[in-house]
């Protein structure tokens, strides 16, 4: 059983007839790679199992710290070497490795052989800048990009010529999203190698990313401009608005044609007969009057299911609850229109995107008040504790029925 990285760095390719050349390690296209010892998933060529180091990319990375020790064993036993003949080993078992890149074990090992390599500390930059440039290969097939760019950039840092290493940098640079980047190095490689077919693919590819970044981030700022000038207009209106309790989301008022008043989606609940109305664009400078006049106009459709009459316009009453939920901080209420306006498009966290807790209410500061219908609907919103579940709730009860004293008493449910 191997235990620790360095048992694992012993490892040889035994299958292999020949090792692959630095261009072949570089390039990661040879032409076929021979066929994988018969293992089971997780053993190494000589039969024993791996430990968890070598599975995926997010454990620990081989590093020299983890390596040293094994580094020294070896130094030991290779006394009579030069530190560039242990070097030119550890990149020749690395680039061997690599034979069976669809393999992320063996692709791990090449990375530890890479690692012992450098740890030699030799002078010759073109071989430290190859050996930085393979271990960048191997960690882009490992998906570490972050790695992958570290290596890509110290390899063309030693060698400015290493075309490999700027392609490297620019493909570990697209993998994080850095477009720019990506673009840079393209436009280095490109520099030594005009017709490289890759860096062309690549900086083509990169630079419809960078358009959509840009584009991405005028839609967000965009949608912050909104938002900000949202927030202050409802600031201004008192509004306070609170997790939705309805089963119907959350509906924000918009602005009216005229760009400056407000438009609510309102819910009208009939809670004796459990049916509701809705008014999708309910002016908040119109009056409850107004608006039920429309409702409950001579010409209206009757309602199917007020059997005995009693709902006509001259026997309503409208209500509100009181601190129906718990009001949303600002910097929340601001964070979630941020993510509705951004859907997928988000390039940085939400302000509002701290943990809050809705709590309970005390059933004693939940009253329904009686609105007078000359109010407009901005003044009944403005009211103190009117908290909006979502969107303005208002319920329909009619006068002179049994169960307007059980609604006023709160002896119902919904």
């Amino acid at each position: 059983m191997v235990d620790s990285p360095r048992a694992a760095a012993a490892y040889i390719a035994t299958t292999a007839t020949r090792s692959p050349s630095v261009e072949e390690a570089q390039s990661g296209s040879a032409s076929e790679s021979p066929s994988l010892p018969t293992k089971s998933s997780g053993e190494d060529a000589d039969g024993e199992l791996l430990p968890a180091l070598f599975w995926d990319g997010t454990e620990d990375w081989i590093n020299e710290d983890n390596c040293a020790d094994f580094a020294a064993l070896q130094a030991l036993k290779h006394d009579d070497t030069t530190p560039e003949e242990r070097a030119d080993e550890y990149k020749r078992k690395g680039n061997e490795a690599l034979k069976y890149k669809q393999n992320k074990i063996y692709v791990r090992k090449a990375v530890q052989q890479y690692t012992l390599a450098l740890m030699e500390k030799v002078e010759d930059l073109s071989l430290n800048s190859v050996v930085h440039s393979n271990r960048a290969h191997a960690a882009l097939l490992l998906g570490n990009f972050r790695k992958a760019l570290e290596d890509a950039q110290v390899s063309v840092k030693l060698d400015p010529a290493n075309v490999k290493a700027w392609f490297r940098a620019a493909k570990s640079a697209y993998g994080l999203d850095k477009f720019d980047e990506c673009v840079a190095f393209c436009l280095g490689g490109l520099e030594l190698e005009g017709e490289n077919r890759e860096l062309q693919a690549l900086l083509k590819t990169a630079t419809k990313g960078v358009a959509r970044r840009a584009e991405q981030i005028q839609r967000d700022d965009a949608s912050r401009a909104g938002v900000e000038s949202f927030m202050k207009e409802i600031t201004k209106r008192q509004l306070e608005y609170g997790p939705p309790t309805m089963g119907t989301g959350e509906h924000m008022p918009a602005f009216a044609e005229d760009g400056e008043t407000m438009t609510h989606w309102t819910l009208f609940v009939y809670p004796e007969f459990m049916s509701t109305d809705v008014i999708e664009r309910f002016n908040e400078l119109s009056s409850f009057a107004d608006q039920l006049d429309s409702m409950f106009a001579d010409d209206a459709s009757p309602l199917s299911w007020d059997s005995d009459g009693a709902y006509t316009r001259d026997r309503l009453e409208l209500y509100y609850q009181s601190n129906a939920v718990r009001p949303y901080p600002l910097d929340v209420l601001e964070g979630r229109l941020l993510d509705k306006a951004r859907g997928s498009r988000r390039t940085e966290p939400a302000r509002g995107d701290r943990q809050w807790d809705k709590g309970t209410i005390d059933p004693r500061d939940q009253c329904m008040h009686l609105i007078t219908e000359g109010n407009t609907l901005a003044e009944v919103l403005a009211a103190k504790g009117h908290v909006l579940p979502g969107h303005p709730v208002v319920y329909v009860v009619s006068r002179g029925t049994e169960f307007r004293a059980k609604f006023l008493a709160g002896d119902w449910e919904i």
